[in-house]
């Protein structure tokens, strides 16, 4: 700018004018603004020429401006079509005769904006600008990372202005205008960059926790706007020092109110109890004042924060089981334990008992124990088998009455009148308990322990594995061979107690190379 006589003038390419003006408008109080050119002083016909040579600073201007105003959706660098489109404009809107090679030319192009996916993007001053102000502020106040995709979507609307059309170009852009911050895969930091994502993120959670003592996704997510809630979800569930309290709610273990007396206690309690039984529930761990002094916080919060902070250097933890490090507890053995000491107990008791040990349920462990020890005389209902009064050889040979090959689905079984008593009414549930535990002649196998009467009474003296037992019934049957019926038969049948096998496929190939 050179100030003559209170005048301005600004020393301007032709092509750039109107972007001058806008730019006048925008800063000054103005509603019009005229602007004039000073008459030249060479030949308005005379080109200006540039030599392979000398690429100077008015001519990387000029190919800029031209850029921004024709190629606002990015530069294709290596089109031979773009090229020549820009040297047309180049000529007819500033004189400029571009006379240097295409890559001579293209290697000017990259170094004016940002190489991604094949187009080169101008990203103006301003913008470049305004990211840096942004970031500059936000590490500032104590931000450790940025994720792109955070920052991008946050910003879209004037980063897609300024030629910022994705979230990997700006990281493209980042990398190139700020290789001072150290750039990860997802995030970028100017801090220690080897630390691991994970760590990071549960750093940034710490430090914006506060004072609370539950906080839920949306919350923590809003005190870090630059991580997203997906790697804060993750974050808290990999960390020992953020315990679940409810769905999608976090308690900070460091806000938790447990004194050093109470801690003492806990461990000496659980010491005992695995010393003298090998194992614990922590749901027999007393916790009176705890659970006063915390009324914010779940049981099972309690419970995780309990573990966190008193036991977990000496003890391991499955579900509610804690036993010493190293050792191994068997929820299975446990139920069996618990059974041997009942007259009777129903499924729901020893569901709600696995579900106790464990805090999950799986169906398959309290009925597998209840069939162990117990005699199962109802769908729901287990006793101690000193109540049943089984005469073997008078069931077996009643057994033996219905099953005329090697094997039979128990739920054939439509009568039991030639059945002694034996203290109970007869039903396919006190039959399976009987040939699992106490024939002589026969047993009871299936795909899976079940409530469904799904499963095969076998002899003895028969050696086929279940599979194979599926495989014999289908080969005898006249069943087509596709999937769905063939499953269907299995089902209705009483070999399997849904109607879908795993293992269809297979058993298709081996029917088919037998029949």
């Amino acid at each position: 700018m050179i100030n003559l006589k209170n005048k301005y003038y600004i020393k301007c390419p032709h092509c750039g004018l109107n972007i001058l003006k806008k730019e006048l408008l925008n800063h000054l109080n103005y509603n019009h603004l005229e602007i004039n050119k000073l008459p030249s002083t060479h030949n308005p016909h005379q080109e200006k020429v540039y030599s392979k040579n000398l690429v100077q600073s008015d001519l990387q201007a000029s190919i800029e401006t031209t850029l921004l105003s024709h190629f606002k959706n990015g530069f294709r660098v290596e089109s031979p079509i773009e090229l020549a489109r820009l040297r047309r404009f180049a000529n007819e809107e500033c004189g400029l005769t571009l006379d240097l090679t295409d890559d001579e030319l293209k290697n000017v192009i990259k170094t004016l904006g940002t190489l991604f996916e094949g187009k080169v993007y101008i990203i103006s001053a301003e913008t470049v600008k305004k990211i840096k102000s942004i970031v500059e502020k936000t590490f500032s106040n104590g931000t450790g990372l940025i994720f792109y995709k955070q920052f991008y979507e946050l910003n879209e609307k004037w980063l897609f202005d300024g030629s910022i059309v994705s979230c990997d170009m700006l990281r493209s852009a980042l990398e190139n205008q700020f290789p001072r911050y150290s750039h990860r895969k997802n995030y970028f930091t100017n801090s220690d960059a080897s630390k691991p994502e994970l760590e990071w993120t549960l750093n940034e959670i710490s430090r914006v926790w506060g004072d609370a003592i539950l906080l839920n996704y949306n919350q923590i997510a809003e005190r870090l706007p630059y991580i997203p809630i997906e790697k804060i979800k993750f974050a808290l569930s990999q960390s020992n020092v953020f315990i679940w309290n409810s769905v999608e709610t976090y308690a900070h273990l460091n806000k938790i109110t447990i004194s050093k007396n109470e801690r003492t206690q806990i461990f000496e309690y659980v010491s005992k109890a695995c010393s003298d039984n090998g194992y614990v529930s922590i749901s027999d761990v007393p916790l009176a004042e705890i659970i006063v002094n915390n009324d914010e916080l779940s049981i099972t919060a309690i419970h995780n924060a309990i573990y966190n902070s008193c036991l977990i250097n000496e003890f391991d933890r499955n579900g509610k089981i804690i036993v010493y490090k190293g050792d191994t507890v068997d929820a299975l053995q446990i139920i069996k334990e618990y059974c041997e000491g009942v007259d009777k107990c129903s499924l729901d008791d020893l569901i709600g008992f696995e579900k106790e040990l464990t805090g999950e349920v799986h169906r398959w462990i309290p009925m597998e124990a209840g069939y162990s020890i117990l005699v199962r005389v109802e769908k729901n209902n287990f006793v101690a088998e000193k109540y049943v009064n089984f005469d073997l050889a008078a069931i077996d040979n009643a057994i033996d009455f219905f099953i005329k090959g090697d094997y039979l689905p128990i739920r054939a079984f439509t009568t039991f009148s030639l059945f002694p008593d034996c203290g109970y009414s007869w039903n396919l549930f006190l039959l399976e308990s009987y040939c699992r535990r106490f024939s002589k002649k026969f047993r009871f196998d299936a795909l899976s322990v079940n409530s469904r009467n799904a499963g095969v009474v076998i002899r003895k003296c028969n050696g086929l594995t279940y599979e194979e037992i599926l495989v014999d019934a289908v080969v005898k049957s006249d069943i087509i061979l596709e999937k769905n019926a063939i499953e269907e038969f299995l089902c209705t049948n009483g070999y399997i107690g849904r109607r879908s096998y795993s293992q269809i496929e297979e058993l298709i190939q081996k029917v088919r190379s037998v029949r």
